[in-house]
């Protein structure tokens, strides 16, 4: 786990093999804020001396990493069989998740995190359903989906068609 410094000594990502973990930001009382992605509703304040102790006393020096190439929601680089994705994939297999055929890829050839290709809508409690575009296959298995979709507004058709149900 390393940081990516984004703003001098005041915003840090938080990032481990080019996948994004979290934030860390400076507070104006000279804690850190620190945001994991697995728990994003969590905003943990931590004096410097916390931080260190619970990420390593290097956590603030920023590493310089090649940056793996990817583009902005609606926009592709690649494709798995024909459904669009944000990267230049690797490893590219069709795998089950919910008992639906799941189009997969890596960012990197040795990577183990797999991404599920093309546009989905995830159906989060209390919040209803939300547009994803090449989200972690994982996340697929924690929420009920509808997708793989070829384009946003193909997605957006169906989450309209999902939520009047």
């Amino acid at each position: 786990m390393y940081t990516v410094e984004i703003v001098k000594d005041k915003f840090w990502i938080v990032e481990d093999a080019g996948i994004k973990l979290g934030l860390i930001r400076k507070t104006e009382t000279s804690d850190f804020e620190v945001i994991m992605q697995d728990a994003l509703d969590v905003i943990e304040t931590l004096p410097f001396d916390a931080l260190t102790s619970k990420y390593g006393n290097k956590i603030l020096e920023s590493k310089q990493v090649k940056k793996i190439e990817s583009v902005e929601y609606g926009k592709d680089l690649d494709s798995v069989d024909g459904v669009p994705i944000k990267h230049h994939g690797h490893n590219k297999q069709w795998v089950e998740i919910s008992d639906k055929s799941v189009p997969v890829y890596t960012k990197t050839e040795n990577s183990k995190v797999m991404y599920a290709a093309g546009y989905y809508g995830l159906k989060f409690p209390e919040a209803g359903w939300k547009n994803v575009y090449c989200v972690k296959a994982e996340t697929l298995n924690n929420y009920d989906f509808i997708g793989p979709f070829n384009s946003k507004t193909q997605l957006e058709a169906e989450i309209n068609r999902a939520s009047v149900q």
